[in-house]
């Protein structure tokens, strides 16, 4: 047992003596300033010992002179001062670096651009060109060196600055505090290495040389690296400044950057006016889907005032559906006029409608309600009309006579398909309850089938044959996932066609309305006969919604249309037209007519302005909106499709519409957007009234139903694109419609379920959107009352709604803006919602841009001031500020705190970390991160401060460049990472039967059934809905304190705050301590593994090289071990009990080298040496671990026995011939004797006296032999 421990224990004087951290930041600024002189004056010493150096002794060099000069001045007690404060905190430190470089590159940099400007000014002066002369070849050739000079003296300047600083970074005052990338890369491809040289030396002049070498090394890699950089920030640049143009620039260059960047740009590779009016479609298609669902609402309403429940359920069921039914067929007899330009509902036919009340009376519906139900058709109809007028007015319909119009859109809606068909709701499970059609329906429909081949003059086909072809129609009818209705197969008897198998889409057949007397399908009868066969559902509800959305859709399509042919810049009406206003486009439209978009209208009725004409083929694919994705092969393969598409749809959906934890999550975490957007430092009593307009127009409505004009709201935000547009749904929805076709593969799989299962589901989803709405709704409020109180009443509402609804758009993450490259990758087996991350930060920046542009506007400056502070308060004073609080609540040090971080798991350790302890003193952490919506924008920031705060006695560059490349990491991982999916069945197959994070799923050891079992219990767990594993974890807190199979404590508060995306987390110290023990056994194996195995002629060398970087990167890890060590003393823990922790694993000598601090290096084992002698001595090799050999192996051992692990590690190399004088041969060595293979197990025994193998004595010196001894 590890001895108990008060991790509360905090002594005054260190918290006293903590340094805040605005205060370390100013001290890095002051720190920074002070050594730039200083840097300057060590420069000129450095130089000086260097030429004159030679004999003076190391204390009387300049360095050391200039050294205790500042030290024991008022500079050097105030330098110190302010470099321990700044040292405090990693922002302190990382600023300090910045001032002492930044400031002297960018002087020299300057002084260098200007010498460089001045000569090349005068080089081209003296390098006139004669423009005059007796043809134009000499004004050509003039043209081309005028040409050759601008872009020489372009390279030129550039080189002057670049170079100039660089050298002005080198001259910081203490290079080897800072580093160089070469300390953690080494030498690339075998060039020199710019690793510096920490050995100080003994001798004036070399020291000098040494330091005067890191300079150079420090200055190259300045060199190397400001190409990058200046390439970096031009590429930025040009697609800043000519992002629209680009496509069409005569430079290859910027048509390559445009068409790069257009993968990850919203608008993809459409301009931005294409891209603008194609989401203005999806907007108004959601805009009149939910008038649709208002007038089913009002319907529904209807009918729980009619069937009270003391009206027996059977008797309410069969009741409602015929009523539906008859509301169907009144609502198709509607009478319309057309009066200027508008259509006009003039009534229902008379009689249907004395029918209707009839039958209504017969079953006592009262006058009050009949009339509501009358009143929601007519509503109805009106709606249609609203519809068929903006088509009226797009001027694209052909028929001209207005009855011909009438007669047009009146057939359309007799013949509108239901949704549904009984015959889909068939399970192939639990048969006893599917639809079968009756004998009278499949006798209708087998005549159908006898008139047929009657027609194509089939003979012996009798009224058996038939039936059996009914049969066959029923067994391979499907659903077309566009329009919902029945497509089915069937053998043709025509004598043309004989044999061969045709399809039959019912939906197409009704839309053309053109049939043959030879075909099976002759008429409006025959259609109507498959209809019954497949159980079409009458249902006025469902009239209404298909009419609705296939209306909508055709009016919002001619309407984009239309946009597109009158912005004159997109299609043209030639294919020379479209080259020369498109140019540089990788392809145009192909067809010798132009386009040919087809209308569900028909040719006959509708022309489309697009037909005729002529555009770039991505722009083709854009208008007929059938852009492909990255992934599309992949999609329709069905073994990847059931395989890892289908298992990750349903993931996903588990894990957000169907998690009760993530919808709680969802709601709570996006209150960041209105804080990020200074939308939240309003009148509270502007808030709240707000919100309440937010909560009152959001729509599920399963409180109360919205009022009209709430509902008026909501279809212009939906016709602006500002709702409706959770990325994270709409990238889940995303994947569900590539797997179906259809967008309703869940549904139908909940559909199977039963009514309410699939009423549930449709219900989180209406919430999961809901709960995004919320504050996007509150965001165009604010951005409205933002602008309106700014510009008071100088510009109309409508405008500024619409400047609102686009800062809204560009401002908090929408779906609608997500680059087809990122939406293309929820198709691949890896990335988890990555379309979420992806908005975080396009939003963030354009927060910013925004803010800095109203700024600039004098009416607008407020807002942007406020913005401003909104962002910077919720990126970067929220979260040190919460950390900070908690620190100061629960007695936490900085350095407890950065202890407690090496003990996190992998995917917190880079995160934003609240401490906190329990009454015992126990640490519990909760990752803010998770939580926390612009952690993905923050992180890598956060990232670096950890690792630079986790290395403070590293060099500077080594924290930032871990932290950087951590951070990078953290930002790609929502996109590379595997999905749930992949994860579960990597965990099983390729893991073996382990988690990422190392946890046993199985027992090895175990029967296959049940390691069988074990591995699907996790692939259930993986998939299963309703936050599962949290509300399991919640139960266990209630019941037990623990979780049963690890015994790790759980709280119920602990569990509960999870619910917010923010569970507190106890720590278990020392078992974190066995893994890392763990993995440092891993590190060594992987460290030996190094050294060449003893096969084929391994030279002395190679196994030299082996040794030396095994023992270098494994000096890396025992540094890194050591680390954690210190980490545990820091947290409390005594040099027993970690003492304890070592020794129970086997490895207390190893904690004995790191508690002395001295590193225990390893060579080659009795087993390998007598391996390559055998191996030699069996295949007439020479041996590579002769004499030499092992004393050279052993030179090196010694120089690592004396190395401490707080030094660097040396360059063995260049030591051991400097000390030695010995260089390792390049030519064969003469073959020594080889020993008996026979006495090999024999050389094994070590003898006790000694402690050294028989081998070892025999080919060791005996320093060697002493120092082998002691191994």
């Amino acid at each position: 047992m590890v001895s108990p421990f008060d991790p509360n224990k905090l002594y005054k004087e260190e918290e006293d003596n903590e340094t805040n951290l605005a205060v370390s930041i100013a001290a890095g600024i002051g720190s920074g300033l002070i050594k730039v002189p200083l840097g300057l004056a060590s420069v000129a010493a450095e130089v000086y010992d260097a030429a004159r150096g030679e004999g003076v002794k190391i204390d009387d060099s300049a360095v050391a002179r200039l050294e205790k000069f500042i030290d024991d001045s008022v500079v050097g007690d105030v330098l110190s001062g302010l470099e321990d404060k700044a040292r405090d905190t990693a922002a302190g430190r990382i600023t300090e670096a910045l001032v002492q470089v930044g400031i002297p590159a960018a002087r020299v940099a300057k002084i260098s651009g200007k010498i460089a400007t001045k000569a090349i000014d005068a080089i081209q002066k003296g390098k006139r060109v004669s423009l005059t002369g007796k043809s134009g070849k000499n004004l050509q050739k003039a043209k081309e060196q005028v040409a050759k000079l601008n872009r020489n003296a372009g390279i030129g300047k550039y080189a002057a600055v670049s170079t100039g600083g660089a050298a002005g970074a080198a001259l910081v005052y203490d290079v080897e505090d800072i580093g160089t990338f070469g300390d953690m890369l080494g030498g690339p491809g075998g060039l020199p290495s710019t690793d510096l040289d920490r050995d100080q030396k003994n001798d004036t002049e070399d020291e000098a040389l040494r330091r005067l070498s890191n300079r150079t090394k420090f200055f190259a890699e300045g060199v190397l690296i400001t190409p990058f950089a200046y390439g970096a920030g031009k590429v930025a640049g040009v697609l800043a400044k000519k992002g629209k143009e680009l496509a069409y620039s005569n430079s290859k260059f910027e048509r390559i950057l445009d068409k790069f960047a257009a993968s990850f740009r919203p608008r993809s590779k459409k301009s931005q006016e294409l891209f603008e009016a194609s989401m203005r479609v999806e907007g108004q298609e959601g805009s009149a889907a939910i008038v649709a669902k208002d007038l089913v609402k009002d319907i529904d309403q209807s009918f729980k005032t009619i069937f009270d429940k003391s009206i027996p359920a059977a008797e309410r069921v069969k009741n409602k559906d015929a009523i539906l039914t008859q509301m169907d067929d009144l609502l198709k007899t509607a009478d319309d006029s057309v009066v200027n330009n508008e259509f006009v509902f003039k009534g229902f036919n008379k009689n249907k409608m004395k029918d209707f009340k009839k039958s209504l009376d017969n079953i006592k519906i009262g006058k009050k309600q009949q009339d509501e139900l009358v009143s929601s058709l007519i509503k109805s109809k009106e709606a249609f009309n609203r519809l068929q007028t903006d088509l009226l007015a797009g001027g694209n319909l052909t028929l001209s006579n207005k009855n011909e119009l009438l007669d047009f859109f009146s057939n359309r809606l007799k013949s509108t398909l239901s949704n549904d068909y009984k015959i889909f709701e068939n399970s192939k499970v639990l048969k006893t309850t599917n639809y079968i059609p009756t004998d009278e329906k499949r006798n209708a429909v087998a005549q159908i089938f006898m008139n047929y081949a009657k027609n194509n003059k089939v003979k012996n086909y009798n009224e058996s044959d038939a039936l059996l072809d009914v049969d066959k129609v029923l067994e391979n009818v499907k659903m077309d996932p566009v329009t919902k209705s029945p497509v089915f197969k069937f053998e043709s008897k025509s004598a043309l066609y004989d044999g061969v198998t045709q399809e039959i889409n019912i939906s197409k057949a009704i839309s053309t309305n053109k049939f043959d007397p030879q075909d099976l399908i002759t008429g409006q009868r025959d259609i109507k006969a498959f209809r019954e066969l497949f159980g079409e559902i009458k249902d006025a509800r469902r009239t209404i919604v298909n009419n609705m959305q296939a209306m909508a859709s055709i009016t919002a399509r001619d309407k984009f249309y239309n946009t597109i042919v009158q912005s004159g810049k997109i299609v043209f009406d030639s294919p020379t037209k479209a080259q020369l206003n498109l140019p540089n486009r990788p392809g145009y439209t192909m067809a010798r007519n132009g386009m040919q978009i087809k209308s569900p209208l028909g040719e006959e009725i509708y022309t489309n302005p697009m037909n005729g004409k002529f555009t770039s083929t991505e722009f083709e694919n854009a208008i007929k909106f059938a852009e492909a994705l990255p992934g599309e092969s992949l999609m329709k393969n069905s073994i990847y499709r059931y395989g890892i598409a289908i298992p990750k749809g349903i993931a996903q959906v588990s894990k957000t519409v169907l998690g009760p934890f993530t919808h709680m999550r969802n709601f709570t975490s996006a209150v960041a957007f209105s804080y990020a957007t200074g939308n939240l430092f309003k009148d509270p009593r502007f808030i709240l009234s707000s919100f309440k307009k937010s909560f009152n127009t959001i729509q599920p409505q399963l409180l109360y139903r919205n009022l009209p004009e709430d509902q008026a709201f909501y279809r212009f935000m939906l016709d602006e694109g500002v709702v409706n547009s959770s990325s994270t749904f709409q990238d889940v929805q995303g994947l569900l419609k590539d797997i179906a076709k259809g967008g309703d593969f869940v549904e139908r799989a909940f559909g199977k379920l039963g009514k309410r299962m699939n009423k549930l589901f449709r219900g989180a989803q209406d919430l999961y959107v809901a709960e995004d709405d919320f504050y996007k709704i509150y965001n165009f409020l604010a951005e409205f009352d933002n602008l309106k109180n700014a510009y008071k009443g100088a510009r109309p509402d409508a405008e500024l709604a619409k400047q609102a609804a686009s800062i809204v758009r560009n401002t908090v993450p929408n779906y609608a803006y997500v680059s087809d490259f990122i939406k293309g990758l929820r198709r691949s087996p890896l990335g988890n919602f990555v379309s979420f991350p992806a908005e975080i930060i396009r939003t963030s920046m354009n927060i910013v841009q925004q803010g800095v542009k109203e700024v600039k506007d004098p009416v607008l400056r407020s807002i942007g001031a406020r913005r401003l502070l909104g962002f910077g308060t919720a990126v970067a004073i929220i979260p040190p500020t919460v950390v900070e609080m908690f620190r100061g609540m629960y007695g936490i040090t900085r350095d407890e705190l950065a202890a407690v971080r090496r003990f996190l798991p992998e995917w917190s350790r880079e995160s934003t970390i609240i401490p906190n302890k329990d009454k015992e003193g126990n640490i519990y952490y909760t990752d803010f991160s998770h939580g926390f919506a612009y952690d993905t924008f923050i992180n890598p920031v956060q990232s670096v401060i950890a690792n630079v705060e986790g290395n403070d006695e590293q060099p500077l560059m080594t924290g930032l460049f871990n932290g950087v490349t951590k951070g990078v990491a953290r930002l790609a991982e929502p996109f590379v990472s595997e999905s749930i999916f992949t994860q579960a069945m990597a965990d099983i197959v390729i893991r073996a039967g382990r988690t990422k994070e190392g946890k046993q799923i199985w027992n090895p050891q175990d029967f296959v059934g049940n390691q069988m079992f074990g591995g699907l219990k996790h692939l259930v767990e993986a998939l299963a809905p309703l936050s599962l594993p949290q509300l399991t974890r919640l139960g266990q807190a209630a019941r037990f304190g623990e979780d049963p199979d690890t015994g790790r404590d759980l709280s119920v508060s602990g569990e509960l705050a999870g619910f917010f995306g923010f569970r507190n987390i106890k720590m278990d110290i020392p078992q974190s301590l066995n893994y890392k023990i763990t993995d440092y056994n891993t590190k060594l194996r992987k460290s030996r593994a190094f050294i060449p195995r003893p096969e084929g002629d391994k030279k002395p060398q190679e196994i030299i090289d082996g040794i030396i970087k095994g023992n270098r990167i494994f000096f890396e890890d025992v540094k890194d071990l050591q680390r954690d060590v210190n980490a545990m003393k820091d947290l409390g823990f005594s040099e027993k009990d970690i003492a304890t922790i070592f020794d129970r694993r086997g490895l207390g000598s190893d904690y004995g080298m790191i508690k002395r601090n001295k590193y225990q290096p390893f060579g080659l084992s009795d087993n390998q040496i007598e391996a390559f002698i055998r191996n030699a001595r069996e295949n007439g090799y020479t041996n590579p671990v002769d004499r030499q050999t092992l004393k050279k192996i052993n030179q090196i051992l010694k120089r690592l026995y004396k190395l401490d692990l707080d030094e660097v590690f040396p360059n063995l190399g260049i030591e051991l011939e400097r000390s030695s004088g010995f260089t390792l041969p390049t030519s064969a060595l003469p073959q020594m004797p080889m020993p008996n293979v026979n006495t090999v197990n024999t050389a094994q025994a070590v003898n006790p006296n000694t402690n050294l193998t028989r081998t070892e004595t025999a080919l060791l010196s005996p320093e060697e032999q002493v120092i082998a001894s002691r191994t």
